[in-house]
């Protein structure tokens, strides 16, 4: 299994906008990506305006396979304007 954390800080008065998109893509992600077995969005209580999405895969090949949809280049399209900076992410493998 590979774990990421992606975390989101929105820009000021996205954070609605931000949700509907995140919540469509966390819907098609888990419909159509078998290998993503874990995929949340979450609040970060510590940051204003912050989020971070933890994704659990089954290996790699589900973690490559999730870069290249279609979706994930929607996300990718439509999420900048929405962000107050760059997303920032962790991965590795998971211990137990």
């Amino acid at each position: 299994m590979i774990g990421i954390c992606a975390q989101f800080v929105c820009a000021e008065g996205k954070n609605a906008e931000f949700e509907k998109l995140l919540a469509e893509f966390v819907t098609t992600v888990k419909a159509n990506e078998p290998g993503a077995v874990v995929y949340q969005l979450c609040r970060d209580e510590k940051t204003p305006n912050g989020y971070f999405m933890l994704e659990l895969y089954a290996d790699q090949a589900a973690l490559d396979a999730h870069g290249k949809t279609g979706h994930m280049a929607e996300l990718i399209g439509k999420i900048g304007p929405l962000l107050g900076g760059a997303p920032k992410l962790s991965q590795g493998p998971a211990v137990f």
